[in-house]
């Protein structure tokens, strides 16, 4: 490699993600030596725009029935504070959050598993994890962030959802099961939990659900 490579290089990330085309980042560096255009090609150099607030959900808009033309009772959409939306999930190895040190502030990524949901989440952690049962409260955030560096957790179950409703057909109350759709579903499939917690917001209403199903 020679010396306009190598200083390129050095002011590449080392992830060797291969988003930009080459398998490694000195393939790219060699590549960019030769065509100094090519160096935008790293996603990771440049800080990516934050995505732009929910736009407003107007009843207009409102289907009520899933891709698979089910029908739900309501829209839980994420609370204004988090990211994206709030989940609270255990580990199939609930020893993994000691094991591999997780903390407020990490990024990780797995799958739900025994609720029926073939996508694997990436979320970050949004408090301190429960050490005696295991349990972690995360917002879902996207696949891009996994890229910064993530932690894997493998298959997960998740315990609870916590969100906004704004547009329901039902009245909701705590003991009650409902299908409700999560707004940022990248499945765009109904959901169904219990209401065990539920506070009036300026915003809306927060509900917790519990006893998540897919389906």
């Amino acid at each position: 490699m020679d010396a306009a490579a190598e200083t390129l290089l050095a002011g590449l990330p080392g992830k060797n993600c291969g988003q930009c085309g080459f398998a490694t980042c000195a393939g790219l560096a060699e590549y960019a030596a030769v065509h100094p255009g090519a160096r935008a090609r790293c996603i990771h150099l440049e800080a990516r725009p934050a995505p732009p607030p929910e736009a407003p959900l107007r009843p207009q808009d409102i289907g009520w029935t899933d891709m698979l033309g089910r029908e739900y009772d309501f829209i839980l959409e994420r609370l204004p504070e988090d990211p994206g939306p709030r989940e609270v999930i255990l580990p199939f190895n609930p020893g993994h959050v000691e094991r591999l040190g997780i903390k407020r502030g990490h990024v990780l990524f797995g799958r739900p598993a025994w609720v029926g949901c073939p996508v694997t989440h990436v979320g970050l952690v949004v408090e301190e994890p429960d050490h005696l049962s295991g349990t972690i409260t995360w917002c879902i955030v996207g696949q891009l962030a996994a890229r910064q560096g993530s932690v894997e957790i493998g298959l997960y179950n998740p315990i609870a959802y916590e969100g906004l409703v704004r547009h329901t057909r039902a009245e909701l109350q705590i003991g009650r099961r409902y299908f409700f759709l999560p707004r940022a579903c990248m499945l765009q499939s109904r959901h169904s939990g219990l209401a065990s917690a539920l506070a009036r917001r300026e915003q809306g209403l927060r509900v917790r659900l519990e006893g998540i199903w897919i389906g």
